[in-house]
């Protein structure tokens, strides 16, 4: 970091510091609400960071500039008469958020990523600021239909309202700063909206400002160069998974939160692997949908993101282990296959030990994980069944042996949900490992 940085990083914090007693000051006499005022810091200083690509030139004076924003900010939320002054532009909310203090180290983190891209560093920027104070504003005055996310809830208003404004941040840098033809930055844009707009939806309390501009870098990242075919193959791979999950919502007992990260997750492991990877989450998700009609468990259960946790912990190392080339794809798959083999199992178990049915035999649970959960997997193995067969046998051991431990462990942990659902992925993906003795 050379001399000539300093004054830009002080021109940039005076000006991160003084717009919010002036818009604090705004708010007050035009009578806005808490929400309106805390967007307005949030849009200020959304646009200011858009702009470092052309005011620094690498990233050490953005992570001290992040440093020297995030400690006052912090400050602002401990001190209580603080607080309630000048940072009541940021604090009026009356839920907790920590979404200021998230909001620099995550900026900071793309400039770094995007390594002088300013399309890579702009348009999660653009989409963190404007689309999310845009969602979030219509939310508040517009919105009627609620679905529950974490401790809270959000609208399909504002959900909406976020998903064409970030569609807007994403296709208009593309074509006027980038020079991109207009069908293919229209495809980008369509499906950086919808992933932008699910990870909105399901994350709370702020930390969208982490979640947003990260996942938005990566999936942009990873778009780019690809050509018109290969998006239009990822826009109907997207809309169809989030079909299937909000057209048969009426019939689930997640919330709309938790819909929206199981949505996410099949999505994931089929760009980031193949769609093979999702047949065993979309196999899950049926016996979710039939297991809940059939028992008539609607209004009964209330299952939040915890429950895709656990999904996504016993799969998702699989798929990135996949990615980045350090396993085959045949080990990836038949691991993702295994693990949901064993979760289907223990939620088997689960789900007849609470509705104080005749006890899951260990057998019943065992075969429902299998055939249902890991054969729509497993089938695309079939070539590799010689090599496969030692793996199987040992998975299909320690899926016995976890769907057993877990009976017994249940019931101690039957009153913490969250800890309850860590255990399962946990110990589901544990019982896959075997995968690694395939080589191929």
């Amino acid at each position: 970091m050379s001399l000539r940085d300093w004054p830009s990083v002080f021109a940039v914090l005076f000006g991160l510091l003084a717009g919010m007693p002036l818009i604090r000051f705004l708010t007050v006499q035009l009578g806005a609400s808490p929400e309106v005022a805390r967007k307005s810091v949030h849009v200020m200083m959304g646009l200011l960071c858009a702009a470092f690509p052309w005011i620094f030139d690498g990233p050490v004076p953005v992570w001290v500039l992040a440093a020297m924003a995030t400690v006052p900010l912090t400050v602002l939320r401990l001190v209580p008469k603080w607080k309630a002054g000048i940072g009541a532009a940021l604090h009026g909310v009356g839920r907790p958020s920590y979404g200021e203090v998230l909001f620099a180290p995550s900026v900071a983190l793309v400039f770094q990523l995007a390594a002088g891209r300013a399309l890579l560093h702009v348009i999660p920027i653009g989409i963190l600021t404007i689309a999310d104070a845009a969602g979030a504003l219509a939310g508040t005055k517009w919105g009627k239909r609620r679905y529950g996310c974490g401790d809270g809830w959000k609208t399909i208003e504002g959900s909406l309202v976020f998903l064409v404004a970030a569609f807007f941040c994403v296709s208009m840098p593309l074509i006027i700063l980038g020079g991109y033809y207009w069908l293919n930055a229209t495809w980008i844009a369509l499906i950086l909206a919808i992933l932008a707009m699910m990870a909105e939806g399901l994350a709370d309390r702020g930390f969208d400002n982490l979640i947003i501009p990260l996942g938005a870098f990566f999936v942009l990242n990873r778009m780019l160069p690809l050509d018109h075919a290969a998006l239009l193959a990822r826009s109907i791979a997207l809309i169809a998974m989030l079909t299937l999950v909000l057209g048969t919502s009426k019939w689930s007992t997640l919330n709309g939160g938790a819909l929206l990260g199981a949505a996410l997750l099949g999505y994931g492991c089929a760009i980031l692997a193949d769609f093979r990877f999702a047949l065993p989450l979309i196999a899950v998700f049926v016996c979710h949908i039939i297991t809940t009609r059939k028992n008539r468990l609607l209004g009964v259960f209330d299952h939040r993101l915890d429950a895709i946790l656990a999904h996504a912990i016993s799969c998702l190392p699989w798929v990135i282990l996949v990615e980045r080339g350090i396993i085959s794809h045949q080990s990836g798959l038949a691991g993702v296959s295994f693990a949901i083999a064993s979760l289907l199992g223990i939620m088997d178990m689960a789900t007849k030990w609470w509705l104080h049915d005749r006890p899951s035999t260990l057998a019943h649970s065992m075969t429902k994980g299998w055939v249902l959960g890991a054969l729509p997997g497993l089938v695309w193995l079939w070539p590799e069944m010689s090599e496969l067969l030692v793996p199987f046998l040992i998975a299909l051991i320690g899926s016995a042996c976890v769907i057993l431990i877990f009976r017994k462990v249940r019931p101690q942990v039957y009153h913490h949900p969250t800890r309850l659902w860590l255990i399962k992925g946990i110990t589901a993906l544990l019982s896959s490992i075997p995968a690694l003795l395939i080589k191929s």
